[in-house]
């Protein structure tokens, strides 16, 4: 047994601690679910949370140990008696759920679990894991790569689980077992009774996988997407003209796999260069990219990270263009698909699921903000071609940009985001890669990302040469909506560097209010 725990308690002593002291309190103690599972699997992975049983008593046996240990302690679920240690002294906080037997006996606990590879136990007994429990063949199915239910009603007695059969699958490249797909299948309408917050969690794991397209699919073939996401599922069979050479859900497919390399290599440190289009992202980005990982690294609510939000603005990008589509014949017959306002569209109906499944305040207006923007980084590309972004274009992309989610607009967050967005848009739109004029696309979008950052650009615009105050004062003007647009003119002319000093401002606000200019 020993072997089997090399691979994640030498490196956290903390667990090993925590283990030990809970064994103390209370013997038998079994290590439970995933972590057994990917130690069998030989997954080496950073041990960040564990899953623990004991016969009785799990809250009292935890806020035991959390005393002695210096860990906190919350009641989690005082009725099914589950409780929650949390070490916050440590790079990365440690979580370890404790939770009494379900049946009081470690049989009738293994046999309520969701699949076999997850219904196995390590007990543990100082400092080590001294046997291995598997009552339902579970190693048989991890030798054999595939992922079965523990019981005929494993499924139905907790439906977010066929959200979870599809994760596992993908995550581990199992496939499910065909009596568990039959059933999944057939009682996919009980994924409606689950709760949004549940379904929300479960969703959200499922994007943040290395292949979340291939999740995707699979919910759509089952037709788990039709029932979560109406609004996704919509895009299947949406045909778009040329550049475009797929129907919207699969272009959306193409968003979602480019998304994710950029999220990884920015945020994960992952290689993007292995293709030509990833090596210009790369170059182009290069200078940026502390501070792009910085920013990325953030969390918008409950411990999820900017950089995987991505991956949900891939996925809802083209959201509106069902709802939108017109067709109108051209000279050569041809039909020609047309998707005007999909991005007003789209950032509605996206914003409301976001609040259907509560997410936070925030993070669905972030959601609407980046979807209404998308376009506009293709628009700006178009109209510059091979010249450089104006320094004013800049600055009212990311102004306007920001007009929908202002609890952040002062930080430029939603204008990055968008630029983000529109590279892994740019190029799900051609099946060619790199995508025509990538080169100039790519230094646009970092044209972009330099005034976002730079101290001259974005940052500099927020400290304005001339307030409001001063021209009232100065020129006698009672407050009012004239003001605040003579600003706006200041503050973009300040952005192009047209005007340096107070004095500058002044006199351009003069001829402004003359009309000289």
């Amino acid at each position: 047994m020993d072997s089997l725990t090399t691979a994640w308690t030498p490196s956290f002593p903390a667990f090993q601690a925590l283990l030990n002291a809970l064994a103390a309190e209370a013997d038998p103690v079994y290590v439970v679910g995933g972590v057994v599972r990917d130690a069998l699997l030989g997954r080496s992975k950073e041990l960040t949370d564990l899953d623990v049983i004991v016969v009785e008593q799990a809250n009292r046996v935890a806020r035991r140990v959390a005393d002695r240990l210096g860990w906190a302690y919350y009641a989690l679920d005082a009725e099914r008696d589950v409780a929650r240690l949390v070490f916050t002294a440590s790079k990365t906080p440690l979580v370890c759920d404790v939770a009494a037997m379900r049946g009081g006996e470690l049989a009738a606990d293994l046999q309520s679990r969701d699949f076999t590879v997850n219904a196995m136990a390590m007990r543990w007994r100082r400092n080590a894991a001294t046997e291995l429990v598997d009552l339902v063949n579970g190693r048989e199915d991890l030798a054999a790569r595939r992922l079965r239910r523990v019981t005929p009603w494993s499924m139905a007695d907790d439906p977010v689980r066929l959200l979870r059969a599809i994760r596992l699958a993908v995550q581990l490249d199992f496939t499910i077992e065909n009596d568990t797909l039959l059933q999944m299948l057939r009682i996919g309408d009980a994924l409606r009774l689950v709760s949004p917050e549940r379904v929300r969690d479960e969703l959200w794991k499922i994007l943040a996988l290395a292949q979340p397209e291939h999740a995707l699919e699979m919910l759509r073939e089952y037709r788990f997407l039709h029932i979560l996401l109406p609004e996704v599922a919509e895009m299947e069979g949406v045909e778009q003209s040329t550049p475009h050479d797929a129907d919207v859900f699969q272009h959306t497919l193409r968003a979602v796999r480019h998304a994710v390399a950029l999220r990884d290599w920015l945020a994960y440190e992952k290689p993007i260069n292995d293709s030509e289009a990833g090596a210009t992202i790369a170059t182009a980005l290069a200078p940026y990219l502390p501070r792009l990982r910085q920013l990325l690294l953030n969390t918008t609510a409950a411990e999820r990270r900017q950089a995987d939000w991505l991956v949900w603005f891939a996925l809802w990008h083209d959201v509106g263009k069902p709802s939108t589509r017109t067709a109108e014949r051209i000279a050569d017959g041809a039909v020609r698909y047309r998707f005007l306002g999909h991005e007003e569209i789209g950032a509605r109906l996206a914003e409301q699921r976001m609040e259907a499944l509560k997410f936070s305040r925030y993070e669905s207006s972030l959601m609407r903000a980046v979807i209404q923007a998308h376009m506009r980084p293709h628009l700006l590309h178009a109209s510059f071609g091979a010249d450089p972004l104006s320094r004013r274009a800049c600055y009212r992309f990311f102004r306007d940009s920001a007009s929908g989610n202002q609890a952040r607009a002062v930080e430029g967050e939603v204008g990055i985001d968008t630029v983000l967005l529109a590279l892994a848009d740019y190029q799900a739109i051609y099946a060619a890669s790199p995508p025509p004029n990538w080169t100039d696309y790519v230094r646009h979008a970092a044209e972009l990302i330099a005034f976002g950052l730079a101290p001259n650009g974005l940052t500099e615009t927020r400290q304005p040469l001339v307030d409001g105050h001063t021209l009232m004062a100065y020129f006698k003007l009672a407050p009012g909506p004239q003001i605040g647009a003579l600003l706006e003119q200041l503050r973009e002319a300040q952005a192009a560097g047209e005007i340096a000093t107070p004095e500058e401002g002044l006199a351009l606000a003069a001829e402004l209010l003359t009309g000289t200019v």
